[in-house]
């Protein structure tokens, strides 16, 4: 009989545990760009560089690229923390899996010796 039986959870921790890897590598990365925008927020270029005449007529601009990019950055902080919440849960999960496995079958071989198993 091929499959998964019904009333049965099957997991696979290795991959489970990659995928929480992934989400884990995800969240830094967001995190990395929400710092690298929040330092150095879009509008910048119009304040900074501009003289008095320029800054006057980018001013409008400059204040609306500011309000994007701290936006944007506070969206990435945000999917930053939800892909670390995922991976923590996905990690933990995968890990109480595979210790709950281990203590069954210690449980299991310790109840019914080797030779009193009956063969499948």
């Amino acid at each position: 009989m091929g499959g998964i039986e019904p009333n049965r959870i099957a997991m696979d921790v290795e991959q489970v545990s990659a995928v929480a890897a992934y989400y884990r590598r995800s969240s830094l990365v967001l995190d990395a760009v929400a710092d690298d925008l929040a330092a150095h927020d879009f509008g910048r270029w119009a304040r900074a560089g501009a003289g008095p005449d320029a800054a006057a007529s980018l001013g409008p601009s400059a204040a609306t690229y500011a309000e994007l990019s701290a936006s944007l950055s506070a969206r990435l902080r945000s999917q930053s923390r939800a892909a670390a919440v995922l991976a923590r849960n996905l990690r933990d999960s995968a890990i109480g899996m595979a210790d709950g496995d281990a203590q069954a079958a210690g449980e299991i071989s310790h109840a019914t010796p080797a030779a009193e198993v009956a063969p499948r």
